[in-house]
């Protein structure tokens, strides 16, 4: 039995470009949330393919903010793209620590 009590991490990344390399990165950072201790909840993985981006931006950030309210810290990885910048700033008003990482996974 896995017994775990670390924090519910959401991942914050970059999707918008390179759209299939960028889900392959994110899929490294929800590995690393997990060999780091954390649970990961990573947006992209949940709504990629369920909501387009051209169409769906708007639900698809209320519906990311949503996720983030029942995370513990937020972990940016990488340089943040518009869609990051509004998960920063609701992750300083709900007060979550915030930690930042190069998409080579090395802390800032």
């Amino acid at each position: 039995m896995v017994t775990r009590a670390g924090p519910v991490v959401y991942v914050a990344s970059k999707l918008s470009g390179d759209i299939e390399t960028n889900v392959e990165r994110t899929k490294g950072y929800s590995r690393f949330v997990i060999e780091q201790g954390g649970v990961p909840i990573n947006p992209i993985l949940n709504l990629n393919g369920v909501i387009e981006e051209e169409t769906g931006r708007e639900l698809a950030m209320y519906l990311d903010i949503r996720i983030l309210e029942k995370a513990d810290e937020l972990w940016v990885f990488g340089m943040p793209s518009a869609g990051m910048l509004l998960e920063i700033e609701a992750a300083e008003r709900m007060m979550l620590p915030i930690r930042t990482f190069t998409t080579d996974l090395k802390e800032i």
